[in-house]
């Protein structure tokens, strides 16, 4: 019979044979399929390991009561009531380095979790082989006619079915451990924007902390320099003495000695906000121009007080359990190796005549068997590989624990220290305000003749040194609120 160099035709009965062959073999394969995904069928305890109680009890409430909730907390950095700042947070969401980092781990993670998965798949490969033989002299070839010929090509063509079944929980654990990698990775991107609002608000924050603190300093400047050319017209004159007229002058030096260290801080600030939205330094100036009487808010996120909810809510939190979850996959997995392992493979091959007297018939096989591989000498080496995974296990669990009593102290703290920004706040507008008085006051009597010049001096070193204790609580206060934002996990809606 007569072939192509792609024939592969076969008989009616050779062809029943090779269905019943594999239609058994698919059989065996759907049932072992079931053991394998079933997990640890008839042998208990085969799977990743069960955690009871990974942490200790909670308290029931946090000692300090959260402050009151302002606003919708899902745009709490609106809250601000700042345009510039809302513009920035839209951005760097989207356009943010970290951000964009966190978005390709996500994708990484997702992608390597599909092909842990496709690799339990059976897996198909297509080969061919040509062989052509000579005569070699007088002796000549015969064909499977029965023909004399000077050579003859044949090609064989095979096509091979493998899978390695996965049993003893091998699958169950492979999937979990793909899925809390996913999981993880979904957590650290959360984190990734609660961290680069919460950074891009401090940095702004700063910013204009630092151009209002520069502006107060060229303002107190721009006096001091006035009073000093009074006190050196007057000293002159004989109305006051040199020591007055040092003094003046030794104030306005150290004023002007503190500009050059608040612009590089405006520096700083205008470049480390650039860096965070991912563009090049300084080419946001003029977006973050200065603005005169910034008006700081301090506005805390809606916080939850219930200290269980407050963990379920923190990413590192679910970072770690994701980790303890991917640990306990990998002893699944280690357990797994202990036991003999099962794989099945089919084979189809075909022979034909490619050149020269063809073939009496086309030869066709199709096989389907099992291997079964059993740990012998090699045990002791897997045991020790199950027991390094499961010290890694119980090393996530630690730090799954850890992590949940730091978040809880983390809470804790955070609560508090807005709590004393608050109070530094209110003390630092109070500060000024009396230091406003005591400078009105001692300008009047320095008018009539009636304070010394060297009393000028210090009121006005005072009320320059309360306003700017005030402008840094306000800060702060802005910074703690920022802080709650942070710690709370981003506040609910985030």
């Amino acid at each position: 019979m007569s072939t192509s160099a792609l024939g592969f035709q076969m008989s009616s009965n050779k062809k029943n044979l090779r269905r019943l062959g594999l239609g058994g073999g698919l059989s065996v394969l759907i049932l072992l399929g079931g053991c394998a995904t079933g997990g640890s069928v008839g042998f208990p305890g085969m799977g990743a390991p069960k955690v009871k109680n990974p942490v200790a009890a909670l308290p029931d409430a946090f000692r300090d009561m959260p402050p009151a909730p302002a606003g919708e907390s899902a745009a709490w950095w609106s809250q601000f009531a700042d345009p510039v700042l809302d513009k920035l947070v839209r951005e760097a969401l989207s356009e943010g380095i970290s951000v964009q980092l966190a978005n390709q781990r996500l994708i990484e993670a997702r992608n390597n979790g599909r092909a842990t998965i496709a690799g339990f798949a059976p897996r198909l490969t297509v080969s061919g082989v040509a062989d052509t033989d000579y005569a070699m002299g007088d002796t000549k070839l015969t064909s499977a006619t029965g023909a004399a010929v000077e050579q003859q090509t044949t090609g064989t063509a095979a096509l091979r079915a493998t899978w390695e079944v996965p049993l003893f929980g091998r699958f169950g654990s492979a999937v979990s451990g793909a899925k809390a990698n996913e999981a993880g990775a979904r957590a650290s991107l959360e984190a990734a924007k609660i961290a680069i609002i919460a950074d891009l608000a401090a940095a702004y924050i700063d910013l204009r902390n630092a151009q209002q603190s520069l502006a107060y300093l060229q303002e107190d400047l721009a006096r001091a320099d006035s009073l000093a050319a009074i006190a050196e017209a007057r000293e002159s004159a004989g109305l006051i003495s040199l020591a007055d007229k040092g003094l003046s002058q030794g104030q306005a030096a150290q004023i002007r000695q503190r500009v050059p260290d608040a612009e590089l801080r405006v520096r700083g600030a205008l470049d480390r906000i650039a860096i965070l939205r991912g563009v090049v330094p300084g080419s946001l100036d003029q977006t973050l121009a200065p603005v005169q009487d910034f008006a700081f808010r301090s506005e805390a996120p809606l916080v939850d007080a219930v200290p269980a909810n407050f963990v379920r809510r923190r990413l590192d939190v679910a970072r770690a359990e994701q980790d303890a979850v991917l640990q306990a996959a990998g002893v699944g997995i280690a357990r797994a190796d202990l036991y003999p392992s099962l794989s099945i493979v089919g084979t189809i091959t075909n022979l034909s005549s490619l050149a020269g007297n063809p073939l009496a018939q086309t030869l066709q096989r199709g096989n389907t068997s099992p291997a079964i591989s059993i740990p012998l000498f090699d045990f002791g080496q897997r045991r020790a590989s199950l027991k390094t995974a499961d010290a890694r296990f119980q090393q996530a669990l630690l730090s799954y624990r850890s992590t949940t009593l730091n978040a809880i102290a983390e809470g804790q703290n955070a609560l508090s220290a807005y709590g004393q920004a608050q109070a530094r706040a209110k003390a630092g507008v109070d500060g000024e305000r009396a230091a406003q008085v005591r400078f009105d006051a001692t300008q009047a009597s320095f008018n009539v003749g009636l304070a010394s010049f060297k009393d000028r001096l210090e009121a006005e070193s005072a009320l320059a040194s309360a306003r700017q204790a005030r402008l840094a609580n306000q800060a702060q206060l802005s910074d703690a609120a920022i802080g709650l934002y942070r710690t709370f996990a981003g506040s609910p809606g985030i």
